[in-house]
């Protein structure tokens, strides 16, 4: 039996971390600022997400018919739900995705690539994808400071976080005290930019951002609890866990 498509398992994204990447701004938007622009924006970057894989094999030379039929439907779709947001909302939301897409081509061409994901990639890739919240904010009658607030918390708790997962990742790996101790830098740095990012946006708003802001300084005494080794499945829970957690109280927060 012929196929029209690749098999679902070659059209899935692998990286676990890339989906969180996606999945956080792209819900965080919606329960902000709920409206039917900000869904189709939402299924437009799914849309872009998915046609991630088949890009990679067509401009890597797997160009066989099922790669760039995926490729052609992801992209269509993309560009419908795309033009759904824009002829409900109007084109502001296309601001905030102005000054993510330069972060969008640095990690794609990365993916492209297959470079080594450094951190710095990551945390490029991370801010791309939290320019989504301020598109769907922007996209559902927020101001663009609203929606740029938002973007920058979104960036930071996810920056914070990859550092975090890359430092426990590195003591799994057995890496070298010298790079454990480079990667221990952008652990601190991230989370006090959290922290403080938070209080003086957050905080003076009230009680949720009191507790938002709160939350964050215990995520920096998560990060710098002694490791301890531990299942990668167990982590892979804890973490998304305390990402849904932390969802809900940002949400909470930027109300």
């Amino acid at each position: 039996m012929s196929r029209t498509l690749p098999p679902m398992r070659t059209l899935l994204p692998a990286e676990h971390g890339s989906w969180f990447m996606l999945g956080f701004p792209l819900v965080l938007g919606l329960l902000v600022r709920p409206s039917w622009a900000g869904l189709g924006l939402g299924l437009a970057a799914l849309a872009f997400f998915l046609a991630r894989p088949p890009l990679r094999r067509v401009l890597t030379g797997q160009r066989d018919s099922l790669q760039v039929r995926a490729l052609l439907l992801f992209g269509c779709l993309a560009a419908a739900f795309g033009g759904l947001a824009l002829w409900l909302s109007g084109p502001r939301f296309l601001i905030p995705l102005a000054f993510a897409t330069p972060l969008v081509f640095l990690a794609l061409r990365a993916d492209l690539q297959r470079a080594v994901r450094s951190l710095a990639v990551e945390l490029a890739a991370q801010g791309a994808f939290a320019g989504l919240a301020a598109a769907i904010l922007a996209a559902g009658g927020s101001s663009l400071p609203e929606a740029g607030r938002a973007w920058l918390l979104t960036a930071l708790v996810g920056g914070a976080n990859l550092a975090h997962v890359r430092r426990l990742l590195g003591h799994a790996h057995h890496l070298a005290p010298e790079e454990l101790n480079r990667r221990k830098v952008p652990v601190h740095v991230l989370h006090l930019l959290l922290i403080g990012v938070s209080a003086l946006l957050l905080a003076p708003r009230g009680t949720q951002g009191l507790v938002w802001t709160g939350w964050t300084g215990l995520l920096y005494l998560r990060a710098l609890a002694p490791y301890r080794p531990i299942p990668a499945r167990t982590l892979g829970w804890r973490e998304g866990g305390l990402s849904v957690l932390g969802l809900l109280l940002l949400w909470r927060a930027l109300l």
